[in-house]
């Protein structure tokens, strides 16, 4: 299963120079030479974590063109370069080195890793720095109840009391709050954990930097109200 949302593509939609941009990359020079053995899948620590992850598969969507994909791919961002799939590949393709040649193309085009081992609440992991929004944490702050919004360094407290959290760990209001800070704004718009919040007051209590979460998830819901969004679980 190729690690992507779409089973079918339009053959206009792939990149066919992609390949030839990461072999002009260093660390890439050895792409075009793997066959998709599987070898490398076999023996990635990566792998071992989670199924999904698969460098047989990206690169395999490398060499078709998937330039998209390969670069939203939580693998190319989370490979840690262990070599181990080096030593068993019988081409000698290091894919250590094409990970960090592909994080290299994709950071010049613009993308941007979200750190996907801290399980955003949201599908995304890989985004571009033209899809967040700068100002959205000033517009939270302006609103009546999101003054101390950008006071938050994320350490975590919040989530520790959080009873959201403890009913569903995909609810987190630190990483909801990361997630404004970065000015991911449709993201918190659409998130459930939004429109969850119940405003125990048990966040408010611990946290260090007296960040009013729930006074600032007011802000937002009044935000994205204005703008024509409503609770998804109405």
């Amino acid at each position: 299963m190729i690690e992507s949302d779409e089973k079918v593509i339009k053959a206009n939609e792939l990149d066919s120079n992609f390949k030839y941009e990461i072999q002009a990359e260093t660390g890439g020079e050895d792409i075009t030479r793997c066959f998709t053995c599987g070898s490398c899948t076999n023996r990635c620590p990566i792998r071992e974590v989670d199924e999904k992850y698969n460098p047989r598969k990206i690169i395999r969507m490398a060499l078709l063109g998937m330039k998209e994909e390969v670069f939203r791919s939580e693998f190319v961002w989370l490979c840690s370069a262990h070599l181990t799939c080096f030593e068993r590949c019988p081409q000698g393709v290091n894919i250590g080195a094409i990970a960090n040649a592909v994080r290299n193309i994709a950071i010049r085009e613009g993308y941007y890793s979200l750190n996907p081992s801290n399980n955003f609440p949201n599908k995304e992991k890989v985004i571009r720095f033209d899809e967040l929004d700068s100002n959205f944490k000033y517009e939270v702050a302006e609103e009546p109840g999101g003054e101390n919004v950008t006071r938050c360094f994320a350490c975590g407290s919040c989530t520790a009391v959080c009873p959201e959290r403890e009913r569903d760990n995909r609810y987190n209001p630190r990483k909801f709050i990361r997630m404004v800070l970065l000015g991911m704004k449709k993201q918190v718009f659409q998130s459930e954990f939004l429109w969850l919040c119940s405003s125990h007051y048990r966040c408010e209590g611990l946290c260090p930097q007296k960040v009013n979460i729930k006074e600032i998830m007011k802000a937002i819901k009044n935000i994205a109200l204005k703008e024509g969004y409503t609770s998804p679980l109405r």
